[in-house]
């Protein structure tokens, strides 16, 4: 198996492939009923320097807390059975790892416990949601097949995404990699450089004032809106299918269907905007 494939994004198929055929096999009758079941799971980890989460079906938030003396991890957890007792003791067999290497970094996985059959497997809708606080983190590797990421002032590289959900980052100092499926995509504050790929909602990037290098920012159906701090320089170049493109604070050159902008320095950066469906602003601060 592709291991960037999850189990949950084979099963949701199958579940949809089973509903279209319970009436055709006679099976109508059976009970599909699913109730759930809520807990909490923590973990602590001593020295942590950076973070790697993968989970199936949940949101993920990283908290800055300079107060914090130890990485605190908490879940909440939701399970599903055809019982209220067995959805109790699947999420009692759930399990939150938080692995420390020799290198500082965390991973964190939540593992929740076999179903039965593949038929309860389809009908799940399971989920792990994940709050980290830490003091400081030099990089942070989110994944989440269903669900938000939201990312606070930490450092580092940042690899981030999910297949349903937005990503939001405040104040984060590190090249940033961000996509979502089917979400929209916003980040204040941050440095660059930065691609924000979408392949449906809006992308909303604000640089922080120091903030130079490369931007990509790619959605198929939605808005983008780039604030470029007052450090960034470089070429701009905005391409919309059906929208408006609204370029102003540089040498603006206006085109059909793409637009460039030269803001300082030509070849300090690029920021390459594109999209199907949507407007583009993009405003410089530079004086």
């Amino acid at each position: 198996m592709n291991p960037s494939i999850s189990p949950a994004s084979i099963l949701r198929p199958v579940r949809n492939l089973l509903l279209c055929a319970l009436p055709i096999l006679g099976l109508a009758g059976c009970s599909i009923n699913q109730v759930s079941s809520k807990g909490e799971l923590s973990q602590t980890v001593a020295d942590a320097k950076s973070v790697v989460v993968a989970t199936e079906n949940g949101s993920v938030e990283l908290i800055r807390d300079p107060a914090a003396t130890t990485m605190q991890i908490s879940a909440a957890i939701r399970c599903s059975a055809d019982t209220e007792e067995k959805a109790a003791a699947r999420v009692k067999a759930t399990k939150l790892t938080a692995e420390r290497d020799a290198a500082g970094k965390v991973r964190v996985t939540v593992e929740f416990p076999p179903r039965e059959s593949v038929l309860a497997a389809a009908y799940s809708d399971e989920s792990a949601s994940l709050v980290i606080r830490a003091a400081n983190l030099d990089g942070v590797d989110v994944s989440t097949t269903n669900g938000g990421i939201t990312v606070g002032a930490f450092a580092g590289p940042a690899k981030l995404e999910t297949s349903n959900g937005s990503i939001k980052l405040t104040d984060y100092a590190g090249p940033i990699d961000a996509r979502s499926s089917n979400g929209a995509i916003v980040a204040s504050g941050v440095l660059a450089p930065v691609v924000a790929d979408t392949s449906n909602g809006r992308i909303e990037i604000t640089l922080a004032p120091q903030a130079q290098g490369n931007l990509e920012l790619d959605t198929s159906n939605g808005s983008v809106l780039l604030e470029l701090g007052e450090g960034w320089q470089g070429t701009v170049a905005a391409d919309t299918s059906n929208g408006k493109i609204d370029l102003s604070g540089g040498e603006v050159v206006r085109k059909q269907g793409t637009n460039t902008m030269t803001v300082g320095d030509a070849s300090k950066a690029i920021a390459k905007i594109d999209t199907s469906n949507g407007r583009v602003t993009v405003r410089s601060a530079k004086k």
